[in-house]
């Protein structure tokens, strides 16, 4: 059950302090670096993520060491459990409103697309869009996937605070909590790598546009 999600982020280097007499290249400043703000808080709740979902995994590893006789704190660590997934449901509610507002705030790169000339760099442009649509679209692919598994680890935790639960229906739950466990890893891989192809593509033509200066 234990699960530990990296999410890869936007590079920093987006022309910060850049003076350039390009006005594609400062559009396209402006549009990376007002897109990288809106994406803040979602970088902000990410460590608040993974101490919950640690901690959760440790009360639950708690709950499994003990027997039927202490099913009072059985009892109370699966309250603990099912108040922090709530509370991880709040945090990402937070992140869904935050990447909602990057993807918003990146729309203005049809404006930066509008006004580029050189053909190869508006190819180059668009392609950057597309990719970045696609990070969202993966992004939008993990919501879905992990509030699935919040469902699944809501049902395992009433199941441990349950004296009529036996064995067999925990570990069949269980194994439907790690199955869509790997569904949302897998989930986060995808978005990962769209990120790093964003990165790599932006780098690529902030070099492209530097060389014509």
């Amino acid at each position: 059950m234990k699960k530990t999600i990296t999410a890869a982020v936007l590079s920093s280097a987006l022309l910060l302090g850049a003076c350039s007499e390009s006005s594609v290249r400062e559009d396209l400043n402006s549009v990376l670096n007002d897109t990288l703000a809106a994406e803040e808080e979602y970088l902000n709740v990410q460590s608040e993520l993974e101490e919950l979902e640690q901690s959760e995994q440790q009360m639950f590893e708690s709950v499994m060491a003990l027997t039927q006789e202490e099913m009072k704190e059985v009892n109370e660590l699966s309250a603990e459990a099912l108040a922090s997934v709530e509370e991880r449901l709040a945090l990402l509610e937070t992140e869904k409103e935050s990447i909602a507002a990057a993807a918003e705030q990146f729309e203005e790169i049809d404006s930066v697309i509008a006004e580029a000339e050189d053909e190869a760099i508006i190819s180059e442009l668009e392609a950057l869009k597309t990719v970045m649509e696609e990070r969202y679209a993966a992004h939008q692919t993990f919501i879905a996937e992990y509030e699935e598994l919040a469902v699944l680890q809501n049902e395992l935790y009433n199941l441990l605070g349950d004296e009529e639960t036996d064995l067999e229906q925990l570990q069949e739950q269980t194994t439907l909590v790690n199955e869509q466990n790997e569904a949302v890893l897998t989930s986060v891989e995808a978005f990962n790598q769209k990120t790093e192809e964003f990165n790599t593509l932006k780098n690529s033509i902030i070099e492209q546009l530097e060389e014509e200066e």
